[in-house]
């Protein structure tokens, strides 16, 4: 049987440069790799890869949920840099979390287990 190990999801972007500081600021990512074409961004096992806008998908319809400590903290740093969709809430599925929306549109939730 095949065992999964990680997940990256990969954006579409206009701005690679803008959108690394971004994700660096919001969730602590650094690059791992990074060119002028692709730029993987790394915290712990997170990964978030990054491409500009080619072979028909465009910056703004990319989507991720991602699981924090600390999710207070990355809440207070979106309310600065992005727009929030959805307000840091405790859910009933066990989960406290948000939705935002980054600066180029893709929208990630991030939640941390209660």
């Amino acid at each position: 049987m095949t065992r999964l190990l990680e997940i990256a999801p990969a954006f579409a972007v206009r701005d690679l440069e803008a959108m690394c500081e971004f994700y660096g600021k919001l969730l602590g990512l650094e690059p791992t790799y990074k060119t002028d074409v692709y730029a993987v961004l790394r915290n712990g096992s997170v990964q978030l890869h990054l491409y500009p806008q080619r072979d028909g998908m465009n910056a703004g319809q990319g989507s991720a949920y991602v699981f924090v400590e600390g999710v207070d903290d990355v809440y207070a740093t979106a309310q600065d840099i992005a727009q929030v969709i959805h307000p840091l809430k405790n859910q009933e599925y066990g989960l406290r979390d948000f939705l935002m929306q980054d600066p180029e549109g893709n929208r990630v939730g991030i939640a941390q287990r209660l």
